[in-house]
């Protein structure tokens, strides 16, 4: 079954930047953030199926987690 998956504001401001930038050239054809986010998720498929960028994968996915981490319980 689907998830939904959650995308930090900073992150989803710069998508929806580049979906600005590109619907003027391409109108109804320009990528939506779903087509966006579809790419990304799958290059991250393809970098882990990758024996020699799973290890680089790995450790910027223990990073991202620390950092998560540290801001659980912190407001904004």
């Amino acid at each position: 079954m689907p998830q939904p998956v959650r995308v930090p504001d900073e992150i989803y401001a710069i998508l929806q930047q580049i979906k600005f930038s590109l619907d003027p050239q391409y109108m109804k054809a320009a990528p939506s953030i779903q087509d966006m986010v579809n790419i990304a998720l799958k290059r991250f498929i393809e970098d882990w199926e990758h024996p020699d960028r799973q290890h680089q994968l790995l450790n910027e996915l223990l990073e991202q987690r620390q950092i998560a981490r540290s801001r659980m319980g912190n407001t904004k």
